[in-house]
């Protein structure tokens, strides 16, 4: 089978803090509209279901999903959508610290890990036992959509690489697979739930290009906006270009 794991569009983050799992964080206007490139990408495949981060961003991003399902195949409401705790953001104790705090140090976010929150091997773990479940309840044709994080996604183009999903791993290959926002890995699942390949796509809509304003980020829509109204997020031009693709998104 073919699962497609979406990291969420771009947040709305003026204050420049490390968002994690901290409520209220919605998409900036630049990342609804990334959102609906990785809609548009993944229109000509027909997702059996689309699961997402409980996250707000990630409920949007996943909401553009199956709005773009149901108009490219002509659905009253595109496939099922459904929030999977597998698909979280990763749990750490920096949540709510100002980004300027890990400025030229990312790689130090999983040292020393505090008991009762997340190492990065164990973000890959759940990861993996998604696959396994989904290859265990799909067939080999089938197509599912994982709206998730930037860790998950950065997981997982490891593993399409054939690459250990180790923190060692993570800090080597950072700068060079760190998933933009709104970016897909297409991975190939076999029956087992073990990955034999998979590709990388990322929007047009360049990540590090801060197009919006403070003031033009979009309010939230329907249902997003009654469960965790708004609040969050978009980082200042100068710092966008090292933040947007970084640390815990």
């Amino acid at each position: 089978m073919r699962v497609h794991l979406v990291r969420h569009g771009e947040v709305h983050n003026p204050r420049s803090v490390m968002y994690g799992r901290l409520p209220r964080f919605r998409l900036s206007a630049h990342g609804v509209r990334q959102a609906e490139e990785a809609a548009a990408h993944l229109a000509s495949r027909q997702l059996a279901l689309i699961l997402c981060s409980p996250m707000l961003r990630a409920r949007t991003t996943a909401r553009e999903l199956q709005r773009g399902q149901a108009r490219a195949h002509r659905q009253p409401q595109g496939p099922p959508l459904r929030q999977e705790a597998a698909l979280l953001e990763v749990h750490t104790p920096h949540d709510g610290k100002p980004l300027s705090t890990f400025a030229g140090r990312w790689h130090t976010l999983y040292d020393d890990v505090p008991e009762g929150y997340e190492t990065f091997e164990a973000v890959a773990s759940r990861l993996r036992s998604l696959l396994a479940r989904l290859a265990a309840d799909f067939g080999e044709d089938a197509e599912v959509a994982c709206v998730t994080h930037g860790d998950v996604v950065f997981s997982a183009r490891l593993l399409a690489e054939g690459l250990p999903t180790t923190l060692a791993s993570k800090k080597r290959e950072d700068a060079r697979l760190y998933p933009a926002t709104a970016s897909i890995v297409s991975l190939d699942v076999d029956a087992d739930g073990s990955v034999r390949g998979g590709a990388y796509w990322a929007p047009t809509r360049a990540p590090d290009r801060f197009t919006e304003t403070q003031a033009q980020a979009p309010a939230l829509c329907g249902a997003a906006a009654a469960e965790e109204g708004g609040g969050g997020g978009g980082e200042t031009p100068a710092r966008k270009a090292k933040r947007s693709r970084r640390g815990v998104s």
